[in-house]
């Protein structure tokens, strides 16, 4: 192995995991590390107590033992550092994943509420064919309610693509872990943002001229102009 400082030094291979996990590549002597290290001073010194041993009177010690020494303190697990910093990162990913989110609930929003608005003749139609205006809601709120399921089969299908493979490298298991609390609550977030923004959306499209029974809507581009007469004498009134 070498080292930054220039130094070589060669082990012998007791083990070899597979799968740190998020642990050491390389377990090594600290004796022989030290030698190697700009700080040779230890980070963490586990303990563990003997069978039977009060593990307040143990903590009350080492409290007492750590006083001597400036920036020492007693933790609960070696883990304690590693679980605050874990902390801190999952607290800057949540608040990344809810801007995201919240972009995306405004895109979305935005997008549903165009496409409902342009289909007015479209909901003048089926009045005149006898729907009333909450049959023509449901309609739209099982129109999103369709869209968003198969929105969210398109999503598990591209993160499936990238998280099974990293699974499969760090774990050894094609199942992901998933939190399952946060990911309904996405679902069922995505699934009332749809259906509320339709509603609202067509609601408010059945109200305006075009999409009423019976209202006028001027000349229509897609009907057909009679060409006009040529060749006829003016017509001329009589007193």
């Amino acid at each position: 192995m070498n080292w930054d400082d220039g130094g070589r030094d060669t082990y012998r291979v007791a083990a070899v995991y597979s799968r740190d996990r998020d642990f050491a590549d390389a377990l090594l002597p600290r004796v022989s590390a030290a030698r190697h290290a700009a700080a040779p001073l230890d980070d963490t010194v586990p303990v563990r107590t003997a069978p039977g041993a009060d593990r307040s009177a143990v903590e009350r010690e080492l409290t007492a033992l750590a006083a001597d020494f400036p920036g020492a303190r007693v933790g609960d697990g070696v883990t304690e550092s590693r679980a605050e910093s874990g902390a801190a990162a999952n607290l800057f990913v949540l608040l990344l994943l809810t801007m995201i989110n919240a972009f995306t609930a405004i895109a979305v929003v935005n997008t549903l509420s165009m496409a409902t608005a342009g289909r007015r003749r479209e909901f003048a139609l089926w009045r005149l064919a006898g729907a009333q205006s909450a049959q023509v809601l449901r309609m739209l709120a099982w129109e999103a309610v369709l869209t968003c399921v198969v929105a969210l089969l398109l999503a598990a299908v591209v993160c499936a693509s990238v998280l099974v493979p990293l699974s499969i490298a760090v774990t050894g298991s094609a199942v992901p872990a998933l939190a399952g609390a946060p990911l309904a609550a996405l679902c069922f977030g995505a699934a009332v943002v749809a259906v509320v923004t339709v509603t609202i959306a067509g609601r408010l499209a059945m109200r305006s001229a075009s999409a009423t029974p019976g209202a006028w809507q001027g000349p229509s581009s897609d009907m057909p102009r009679r060409p006009p007469l040529r060749g006829l004498p003016p017509c001329r009134s009589q007193a």
